[in-house]
């Protein structure tokens, strides 16, 4: 049986965002962030993409 995270269907609090954009500058791994804020890898990870806090990376030499 799924167990469901504590923030489930619920949206970001300002508290959150702070806490994101604290661990995301301390460049803490998306697994600890998302454990530090109850939420999956895959809502911090969008959530981070939507609000632009990771630079995207570059091409890989010869790939454009």
């Amino acid at each position: 049986m799924n167990k469901k995270r504590a923030h489930h269907g619920h949206g970001w609090t300002v508290s959150d965002l702070r806490k994101l954009r604290l661990l995301v500058a301390r460049d803490v791994p998306r697994l600890e962030i998302a454990k530090a804020l109850g939420r999956t890898v895959s809502a911090v990870y969008q959530r981070i993409v939507t609000d632009k806090l990771s630079p995207r990376r570059a091409p890989a030499k010869g790939r454009t």
